[in-house]
């Protein structure tokens, strides 16, 4: 088998067991946690109601439903918006980095401390 194959392996089966660890058993969740991760990483706004028109993921219910236990995970929260009440913004919480944290490490390992 190819190095690389032997690698993806190891991180698809890594990302899973962290994905475990934060309870992140539907792949929608992980795609809703992605999207809010990558509107952060843009120094972007993202409402839930963007999260909604997703509909590549999932209907409405289910969204609203996968984003309440992203919130009680305290993967993600909200912000209800200072110039609108009606429209509430959507951030990753410290877990929600943390696990982004978690899977980065996997794909790009800190370096090794030498012992002198």
């Amino acid at each position: 088998m190819p190095p690389s194959h032997k690698k993806y392996l190891h991180v698809a089966s890594s990302i899973r067991r962290i994905n475990q660890r934060y309870k992140l058993h539907d792949p929608k969740a992980v795609w809703i946690l992605e999207a809010v991760l990558v509107a952060h990483a843009d120094e972007e706004k993202i409402t839930v109601l963007d999260l909604i028109l997703l509909k590549e993921i999932a209907s409405q219910a289910t969204l609203h439903a996968v984003m309440k236990s992203l919130v009680e995970y305290k993967l993600i929260k909200t912000e209800v918006s200072k110039e609108d009440a009606r429209r509430k913004y959507v951030l990753p919480a410290k877990l929600g980095l943390a696990w982004l944290n978690e899977c980065s490490e996997v794909l790009c390992p800190p370096p090794r401390k030498s012992v002198s």
